[in-house]
Parts: structure tokens; C-alpha cells; sequence
């Protein structure tokens, strides 16, 4: 991508109102953030502007609610935080927009320019925390403003890099006393200029696709940021093989979709591994990571003849194994090019790779999930809360057992309806998203996130944020009294545990004390939505800690060594 301006005119404003009017001229309404002294202009700024400020109780979860602004909007989620740790505490969300491809833009304090490199507090220059160093592997885009008849230009720089595929965070540091500074600014008119990208050996891409016996498409976050939903359905029905897809691009194809087998990783289903174990001899990769999650420890999934790889990240090419062909460039392109290159195929090749799929289906038996009584089978919760609150809603998942259980029951039928942060997988990164979320898309389309009773504990603090600004996000957590996904694999791993025990909070009594609306779940029907939410709703079910799921991560802790 390519920016190309001109200047039309000077005009004298100060720093910080400059920023605020680019930023309200390309979308943006709401920024999120925590104030301090090497950023107050931008915090004074706001006042007069029309740009909703939502003053968090944490940087870091400030940026989660940013992410999760992003997916509502699909324009970059901004964050407003002072130098220092202020700016370190986003390092974590940052770091995950980074693994999720979610466009970020950090707008960060910066302590005076004559007191750079004297040794003066939070001090974010190269004799100082080094804050570009800290940030250079996660980032996108990253400068700082020397010159405010710049700062337009710069805006412009990191708004197309966090928008550019692979998309993701960039961070701008602006100086305490050029953000206060009045300057004849130049105003600039950016246009993205789409790249082109070549295809050559998609013909023979093609057929290996055509000659095979077993393949399979995978799907992957690329797949999802790049929106490839119809072009994977049109790909896997031209060349009838089935479609899998990692946690991240969940509900890219519909999975009520025939040829949608579901999710290889966590919450796998029956159907896919029917089919992963009778075998793959051509694998499509499109964005997918093909980390340890997706591949069961780089143990499953690898092809016996040939693996194929689209994508827009080069880092992400021949990465897990070697793939015999990989194609670079923009996804969209390279698909609607290999759609090109694939021959219809003879009716028999349909009918015998379609009598495969159909044979994969057959191992989905009906599962005896039902929310009877408490302690729930959590389960049942997901295809409970599902079926109450199904429709138009969105649904989250934060990091722990209740992921897996809500991977593998919730059935996501369009793109957009889902979304778990695993890239990074940091625990309070769904609660973050699903009030961003919630923030962004307003009262019309309900948010639900599940999440854990320790998730709660640890960011819970945010539904104070929530109920401020009265943000309609469902929190439904699992309360079992411990940290599930940590206790089930030390147990799996050593045969012992014990470390992931949850001090004894009450859940509901935590969330009223923050302004949350709280029901305590003792059957069914207490799932159902309210008539009316003008703030968080707190759905506190006690889980029956028993019910597991295998993690396919826990494999990789271990060691020939361990107990049990």
C-alpha cells in the first residue's frame, strides 16, 4: 500500500485538536483510554470534541476494548494512554491485535523534547525505556512526532499500515510539549492504492487440488481479517473438499454449511476428525498459522502429498512445515485467481469426494448435552445460552476451559459472530473485545461474551467502565471456584494439582458492587434475555468442574518425566 497526498492549505490549530479533528474526519467516535500528565492535551482536546472519550480503569484493558471497537467498526480501535506504564501496560492487547490482524491505532504521551535523554521520568526515548525497541516485534507501524506540521502526514502513515493486510497495531508517540504546540499544519488527502500481486504456480496449485484423493481447505485468521467467506465456499464447492477452520476464522463459512466439517484445535468436533484420520494428501492453507493449537502439536493435519499456502503474512510460509507451494499477496486476489485456474471437476471425482464428507458427517451423533440442574454441564450452558440468545447476537469467548467447551457447542452461521482471541490468548481479552464491541455496535445486537470466574477477577474491575457508559455487554461466566484450563492440564500433564484454586469471591456480589445487572443462573430460563439493558449484564452458572474437554496444548507442557 502506498499513501499519496498533496497539501491543499495551511491552517494554525493546536497538536492536539489537529489529531482529534483526522481522527473524527476518518471515523472515529469513541477513543479509549486513561489519562496522565505527558498526554493531558490530548485529554484537554477532547473535551471539545465530539469524539466520545471512555476513561478505563487499566491501559491494557483499554486496548482490548479498542480491539474489540475495531470488530464492531472495522476501522482501527484507537487507544489514548500517558508515557511510561501507561504505555507499557498496552503491550499485551497490542501484542494480541498484532497475532489477530486487528487494526490498532496507540496514541501515547511522551515526556518533553528539551527533556529527552536527561534522565527524566518515564522518559520513552532511546536513553530511556526505549519504548520503540520494546514495541518493534508487535507493531505494525511505529515513529514519533518531531514536527507538529507533521502530524498528519504521520497519522496518515500509521492509519494505512494498521489497515494494510496483514492488518494490526501501530503506535505514535507524541511529545508533551509539540501536542500542546499551536503550527501552521498541512493538510493532507491520503488514497490507498490497492497492490497488485502475480500468481504464478496457481496453475499447477490447481491441479494438485484436481488429482487429489483426500484434500481438505483450511481456514485461517487471514481468511477471517480478509473477509474470504464467500470465495472459501465457492473454492471448496468447485473442487468439493471440505472446509476446516482454525478457532480464528469460526463462522467464516456458515458452519450449517454441507461441506463445513467445523474446527480442527480446540473444541474439535467428531466430523473433522473422522476425516483428519482417514487421512489428507492435499492440504489448502488459506491464513491460517498452522500453530501448535491448529495442527495438535505439529502432530495432525500435515499432508502426505502436497501442503498449499495463501496467505497475506510471508512470516506465516513454510513456517510449521514446508509447503511444496506458497503464494504472498493479497488473499481475496490469490483466491479469486485460483478459482480461476480450478477445472470443473468430471461428475464421478464429485461424487466420490462428496460421498467422503457425507461418510466424515456420519460421526456426529447427537450429544447428551442438557442444562439440567447445577452444577451445570457448561456444555449445555453454551447450547442453552445459544439457543435464548441466538439470532442477531455476537458471541466472545475469553481464555480458559469455557473457550473449548463454547468452540465446540456454539454453531456459528455467519461471518463477524464470533470471535476469540487466541493468537496471543491472554486471559481478559475476550471480556476486553466483547465490551468494545458491545461499545461500538451500541444497544441494536446483543454482545455475549463467556467467560471464567478467574477472567472476572482478573479485569472484571472494566464492568465499572461499562456501567459508566452504560455499554449493553452480557458477561456469562462459568464459576466453577477455579482456573479450569490450568488445573485440567497440570492434572493431565502431572497427575497433580491444586495450583489453579480461586480465592472464594462471590461473582454476583462483585459485579453489583461495579454497577452490573447480575442474575444467578439456577435453571434454563434464567438465561433469557431481559426485556431492556441499559448497562452489563452479569450471568453468574455454577460449572460443573468434572466436565472436560481435551486440550490439544497440553501435550506440548509435558515430558517423559512427569508424574502420573
Amino acid at each position: 500500500m502506498s499513501l499519496v497526498g498533496r497539501t491543499v492549505e495551511l491552517r494554525s490549530t493546536r497538536t492536539a485538536d489537529t489529531i482529534l479533528g483526522w481522527l473524527q474526519g476518518h471515523g472515529i467516535e469513541r477513543i479509549y483510554g486513561i489519562p496522565g500528565g505527558a498526554v493531558a492535551p490530548l485529554f484537554d482536546a477532547l473535551e471539545d470534541s465530539p469524539i466520545e472519550l471512555v476513561m478505563c480503569q487499566h491501559e491494557g484493558m483499554a486496548g482490548y476494548l479498542a480491539c474489540g471497537e475495531a470488530l464492531a467498526t472495522g476501522r482501527p480501535g484507537v487507544v489514548l494512554v500517558t508515557s511510561g506504564p501507561g504505555v507499557l501496560n498496552t503491550i499485551t492487547p497490542v501484542a494480541a491485535a498484532f497475532q489477530d490482524e486487528i487494526p490498532l491505532l496507540v496514541l501515547a504521551g511522551e515526556v518533553r523534547t528539551d527533556w529527552s535523554g536527561r534522565g527524566a521520568l518515564q522518559d520513552g526515548g532511546p536513553a530511556g525505556l526505549d519504548v520503540r525497541s520494546i514495541f518493534r516485534s508487535v507493531t505494525r507501524f511505529q515513529d514519533e512526532l518531531s514536527q507538529p506540521e507533521r502530524v498528519e502526514h504521520l497519522l496518515a502513515a500509521a492509519w494505512d499500515a494498521a489497515m494494510t493486510h496483514p492488518r494490526g497495531p501501530s503506535l505514535l508517540r507524541v511529545p508533551v510539549d509539540l501536542c500542546a504546540e499551536t503550527a501552521s499544519v498541512p493538510e493532507w488527502r491520503a488514497s490507498v492504492q490497492a497492490k497488485s500481486c502475480s500468481h504464478p504456480g496457481l496453475e499447477l496449485a490447481a491441479e494438485l487440488l484436481a488429482e487429489a484423493q483426500r484434500p481438505a481447505l483450511l481456514a485461517g485468521v487471514g481468511a477471517r481479517s480478509a473477509g474470504l467467506g464467500p470465495w472459501l465456499e465457492e473454492l471448496a464447492y468447485r473442487m468439493r473438499m471440505p472446509i476446516l477452520t482454525d478457532l480464528e476464522a469460526k463462522g467464516v463459512v456458515s458452519e450449517t454449511d454441507p461441506l463445513c466439517l467445523g474446527l480442527h484445535g480446540p473444541g474439535q468436533g467428531p466430523a473433522v476428525s473422522a476425516y483428519v484420520a482417514g487421512g489428507i494428501d492435499v492440504l489448502l492453507s488459506v491464513g491460517s498459522r498452522l500453530d501448535d493449537t491448529v495442527t495438535h502439536g505439529f502432530a495432525a493435519l500435515r499432508p502426505s502429498r502436497a501442503l498449499i499456502q495463501l496467505d497475506h503474512d510471508p512470516g506465516r510460509l513454510h513456517r510449521a512445515w514446508k509447503a511444496e507451494l506458497g503464494f504472498v499477496g493479497d488473499l481475496r486476489l490469490l483466491c479469486e485467481a485460483l478459482l480461476e485456474a480450478c477445472e470443473p471437476l468430471p461428475p464421478l471425482e464429485l461424487l466420490r469426494r462428496h460421498a467422503l464428507i457425507t461418510e466424515a458427517r456420519g460421526a456426529e451423533v447427537a450429544e447428551p448435552h442438557e442444562m439440567l440442574e447445577a452444577p451445570f454441564d457448561p456444555h449445555g450452558v453454551v447450547i442453552e445460552l445459544q439457543r435464548r440468545w441466538g439470532g442477531d447476537a455476537i458471541f466472545l469467548t475469553d481464555i480458559g476451559n469455557h473457550m473449548l467447551f463454547t468452540a465446540h457447542s456454539l454453531v456459528v452461521e455467519r461471518p463477524g459472530a464470533f470471535h476469540a482471541s487466541v493468537g496471543l490468548a491472554g486471559m481478559g481479552s475476550g471480556i476486553g473485545a466483547a465490551m468494545g464491541m458491545a461499545a461500538g455496535l451500541g444497544a441494536g445486537k446483543p454482545v455475549v461474551c463467556v467467560c471464567g470466574d478467574g477472567g472476572l477477577l482478573m479485569v472484571g474491575n472494566e464492568l465499572a467502565t461499562c456501567a459508566r457508559y452504560r455499554i449493553p455487554v452480557v458477561l456469562c461466566v462459568f464459576d466453577d471456584g477455579y482456573l479450569g484450563m490450568v488445573e485440567a492440564g497440570m492434572q493431565a500433564v502431572y497427575g497433580r494439582t491444586g495450583t489453579g484454586l480461586l480465592p472464594p469471591v462471590s461473582v454476583c456480589a462483585f459485579a453489583r458492587s461495579l454497577g452490573a445487572a447480575v442474575i444467578d443462573v439456577g435453571r434454563p430460563a434464567d438465561l433469557r434475555p431481559p426485556w431492556d439493558m441499559e448497562g452489563p449484564l452479569v450471568l453468574r452458572v455454577p460449572i460443573d468442574p468434572s466436565v472436560r474437554l481435551a486440550n490439544p496444548r497440553d501435550a506440548g507442557f509435558g515430558s517423559e518425566h512427569s508424574h502420573g
